[in-house]
């Protein structure tokens, strides 16, 4: 028995791996100096539990450096080596050269070698990763040059109703040939950068026949830097859920990439992005484009949240993990939602938005007339997705988007903005503000009070902090628009003027067209489609199913 205690007063940091927590008493020991204790159960963590972490070996050279023994601290870097080739961790070079620990094995020859080898390692995987990009470059313009269909649209006459051509107007191509596992990354063309994106098509796409789409958003664009490497585009959608391939399998998935730089969250023009990519992907697949969903996690589901309230007309159905329901490139204005639906995927765990909050939007957005739903997940944090217990609750928000079809043509719009940039809700557009009016009783101005938050680090502590669940930086003007047969009521608040799309799917053309505008009739005309606005229309947005034929504009007086 004294031997025993012996024992433990000699090296207190050694344990039998079945009794100790190894990183945890680790730690401790380093924190006491013990840096021989420290490195030995670094070392039993990797042989007994992860031996694949480059994390932990790292702190085990770390350790047995501090500890003077240069013959551990060589084979610890051995297996920190290897396990950052393990781990996809290629370059690491410059960090082994600044860390100052390791001035004490600098002089060893062996030290020389490893830097040289790993630095020959950096320098092949440029000339690799480079090819790549190449070869993706390569592949996306080959793609471009020959899927293209707009120049089919060359063929059509104005001498007739193009109307029905248009509806039709497109033989689509098989993209086989240009695909590897299914997937292709492509680039969109954003200020002065060619941003990639990924698209994933089903195992049975046909061409011939209109495919629902999946835009998805991923979290963490304000830390996000770059894209990494084209090896990896293929894997975007493990940065919002591992289950998202099982549930995707009968939709093009989408997945825009974005960074602090340009996003779908802080930036306008990484929300004009998304847009544009759906409008671009129509050129060469075949896209059901009243069923195009939007999903995303965390600063994704922002995103998703943004464009239901900002601009909405492109999509069917609004799907968002773990959302802070608020925009942040303008007002948060939740009535324009009424046209949609929103599907808030929560959970009561969550550090991003905290559980009642998740219970007043659902209450206050369905008291203005949005469709909302929430499905609070309990127990689970902000990254419940990629968990593998979420894998059955977000069979739910599949089920739910399997249902949802765009109504592009609603009977009542209500719409509001600060920036006529964002101005239109599917056939209304804002097209100049009068912010020096008072605005009407009826534009709403809702808001609430946040006080209670979860801790970033420890989900079951609370936070107080007071914020406004929205903000409204400038003034904005809102129309209530509603439609009967041929006769369109308008409704202005702060507008100066407005236009109004029409199509034979709205109005009949064998009758007058009657607007009226704050309670009076402004127009009262016989209109025919014009085929010149309904062709430059349509070549920008590429919709079959919405093609507009006429377009109204309207100054209030």
């Amino acid at each position: 028995m004294k031997k025993i205690i012996l024992l433990f007063l000699l090296f207190p940091c050694l344990l039998k791996a079945q009794q100790v927590n190894y990183i945890e008493r680790a730690d401790s020991c380093f924190k006491t100096k013990d840096y021989e204790g420290a490195a030995t159960n670094y070392d039993a963590y990797l042989d007994k539990q992860n031996p694949e972490s480059n994390i932990i070996a790292y702190r085990a050279a770390i350790a047995w450096c501090m500890a003077g023994d240069k013959e551990k601290t060589f084979t610890a870097l051995s297996r920190y080596v290897k396990n950052n080739a393990l781990n996809n961790y290629y370059f690491f070079s410059e960090k082994l050269l600044k860390e100052k620990e390791f001035d004490f094995i600098k002089e060893d020859p062996r030290w020389r070698e490893m830097i040289t080898s790993v630095q020959k390692g950096e320098a092949k995987v440029v000339a690799q990763e480079k090819k790549e990009q190449e070869d993706v470059i390569a592949t996306w313009k080959n793609f471009e040059a020959a899927m293209d269909v707009r120049l089919q649209l060359n063929a059509l006459k104005l001498d007739r109703d193009i109307y029905p051509d248009l509806k039709k107007a497109f033989t689509y191509k098989s993209p086989k040939a240009y695909l590897k596992d299914n997937g292709i990354a492509l680039f969109i063309h954003i200020d002065t950068t060619d941003v990639p994106f990924y698209v994933h098509l089903p195992a049975d796409y046909d061409p011939a026949v209109p495919c629902p789409a999946m835009v998805v958003l991923h979290g963490a664009v304000r830390h996000s830097i770059g894209y990494g490497g084209a090896a990896t585009f293929s894997m975007v959608y493990r940065a919002t859920s591992e289950h998202i391939p099982l549930y995707a399998e009968k939709y093009i998935t989408i997945y825009p990439m974005g960074t602090k730089l340009i996003n779908w969250m802080t930036t306008e023009s990484g929300f004009d992005m998304v847009n544009k990519i759906v409008m671009h992907l129509k050129a060469y697949l075949n896209i059901d484009d009243n069923r195009v969903e939007l999903l995303g996690h965390s600063n994704g589901a922002t995103g998703v949240f943004t464009y239901l309230v900002k601009s909405p007309s492109l999509y069917a159905g609004f799907y968002g993990m773990n959302t802070q329901p608020k925009v942040f490139i303008g007002g948060t204005y939740l009535q324009n939602g009424m046209t949609r639906q929103f599907y808030n995927f929560a959970t009561d765990k969550d550090y991003y938005y905290p559980p009642q909050a998740v219970k007043t939007i659902d209450s206050l957005a369905n008291s203005l007339g949005v469709k909302w739903h929430t499905e609070l997940n309990k127990g689970y944090p902000h990254w419940f997705p990629s968990m593998k217990e979420s894998q059955v609750p977000m069979a739910k928000i599949f089920e739910d988007m399997s249902t949802r079809v765009r109504d592009p043509y609603p009977k009542e719009i209500y719409f509001e903005t600060d920036n006529v940039k964002y101005g239109t809700s599917d056939w209304l557009t804002i097209t100049t503000l009068d912010t020096l009016s008072n605005k009407a009783a009826w534009q709403p101005d809702p808001n609430f009070k946040i006080t209670e938050w979860l801790d970033n680090n420890d989900f079951n502590k609370t936070v107080h902090r007071e914020e406004m669940a929205f903000y409204y930086p400038h003034k904005s003007g809102a129309i209530k628009a509603s439609r009967q047969g041929n006769s369109i009521y308008i409704e202005t608040s702060d507008v100066a003027s407005f236009s109004i799309k029409l199509n034979r799917e709205i109005i009949d053309y064998k009758q007058k067209v009657n607007v009226y505008l704050n309670g009076k009739k402004v127009f009262s005309k016989m209109l025919q489609p014009d085929r010149q606005f309904t062709l430059a229309n349509f070549k920008e947005q590429l919709d079959r199913n919405v093609i507009w034929e006429n377009e109204l504009t309207f100054k209030v007086k």
